[in-house]
């Protein structure tokens, strides 16, 4: 067996869900009205945000759908984020209107994740709110036929099942999970990601190489999903710092969508842990508290869960360094993994990112409360206990938040 290979329960049950059709490449876009028309849908609802607008990027969409003599109407009212008030407001509209017989979503992830409630939400009854339940599918009603469209790479939306909410009152995000809220087509078309600003670039690759990396690491990782993340956080690694300094190599670019889309398959099979492990249970509680983007908020806190990881996956972490082009000989498979989180760091630096608590003005009077609410009440939303490699204690929570304010890494090799 390799040093870094670890054995499977390959007899355990293996159930999941996946989008119906993905189309990948430059120009898919294209081809939206060409397969709603193969569905018989002639009165979509455009979801978007005024960015998308602004750059130009629905013009070839519209033409799709003009083409096919598909009828819409855009709304475009989506934030950055994905709060609770934009997906009320967009709800209200599609549910107001009574016409539609579609969804088409194109841009980010707030969008995709909005679009996906709209879709269910039009045709269940109650409240948004009421189906924000991580652990439990409330959706009883098939939702809308939806076509989801990403012009960024990084949160995998259009091939997950989940939408992403925050809570404006805790300022932390929950979510809803379905297979109501699976895609009925994915187009990924890495033209239109060219042009997100670089920061964009950055944080959404981050947010890619967290999925991935912390699927691979899950307890309950199998070899689907192992296959997946490895090869995505592949590509990530070789192709991010290009896509950041040069938005136009679309070699670059494609890769970055793929291996996007890669992690929102990872994510969305459940046993590997549903948005993920100990990473983004951090980062969707600070980020949006604190006021760091998604991809910002995860990528900073990956490096150092691989390092609280180490202990108990030192297996998994080492096996990046393959990937990660990080030399070793004759070292154990522990001394290689704690090459893995400098390397992140450095690519963070690379990407001109934050790289501690500090740099995002977190306050150190923050640390042991905050680390005490990820003991002892989040880590609880994200079942940490069943996927996340280590067993979290109050002291060593607060410590890994007190690493992550000073930007030390226990395990780095001096």
């Amino acid at each position: 067996m390799d040093d870094f290979e670890n054995a499977y329960a390959y007899n355990k049950e293996l159930k999941f869900d996946q989008v119906k059709r993905i189309l990948f490449g430059e120009w898919q876009s294209m081809r939206v009205g060409e397969q709603l028309k193969e569905i018989e849908k002639k009165n979509t609802l455009i979801v978007t945000d005024p960015n998308v607008y602004k750059f130009g990027l629905l013009n070839d969409i519209e033409t799709s759908l003009s083409k096919f003599q598909i009828k819409y109407e855009v709304y475009d009212k989506i934030s950055n984020e994905p709060t609770m008030e934009n997906i009320v407001n967009a709800v209200e509209f599609a549910r107001s209107n009574g016409k539609f017989d579609s969804v088409v979503a194109v841009g980010g992830g707030s969008v995709l994740d909005t679009s996906k409630m709209v879709a269910s939400m039009v045709t269940n009854k109650g409240e948004p709110a009421e189906y924000l339940t991580p652990v439990e599918d409330k959706f009883k009603n098939p939702g809308l036929p939806k076509i989801l469209i990403p012009t960024t790479g990084g949160t995998g939306s259009e091939v997950s099942n989940m939408s992403v909410v925050i809570n404006r009152e805790s300022m932390y995000k929950t979510w809803a999970a379905s297979s109501n809220l699976l895609a009925d087509t994915a187009i990924v078309d890495p033209v239109l990601n060219v042009s997100a600003p670089p920061r964009t670039t950055a944080a959404s690759g981050m947010d890619a190489l967290a999925h991935n990396i912390e699927g691979l690491i899950s307890k309950e990782a199998n070899p689907i999903s192992d296959g997946m993340a490895t090869k995505a956080a592949s590509l990530i690694f070789r192709n991010l710092r290009t896509a950041y300094n040069d938005p136009s190599n679309m070699e670059a670019r494609s890769a970055m969508s793929m291996s996007a889309m890669l992690g929102g398959m990872v994510i969305t099979f459940p046993w590997v842990a549903g948005p993920a492990v100990l990473g983004h249970c951090l980062g969707e509680a600070f980020g949006p508290k604190y006021g760091a983007i998604h991809g910002v908020a995860v990528g900073m806190a990956l490096p150092y869960i691989l390092d609280f990881n180490i202990s108990a996956a030192y297996n998994k972490i080492g096996s990046l360094a393959r990937i990660f082009n990080i030399r070793y000989k004759g070292e154990s498979a522990r001394a290689v993994a704690s090459k893995i989180p400098p390397a992140i760091i450095q690519l963070l630096e690379d990407l001109e990112m934050p790289t501690t608590l500090k740099d995002i003005n977190f306050p150190a009077s923050d640390i042991e409360k905050f680390g005490d609410y990820i003991f002892s009440s989040r880590q609880k939303l994200y079942d940490l206990p069943r996927f996340n490699p280590r067993r979290l204690t109050k002291e060593n929570s607060i410590r890994l938040i007190q690493n992550m304010y000073d930007g030390t890494l226990e395990n780095q090799v001096r």
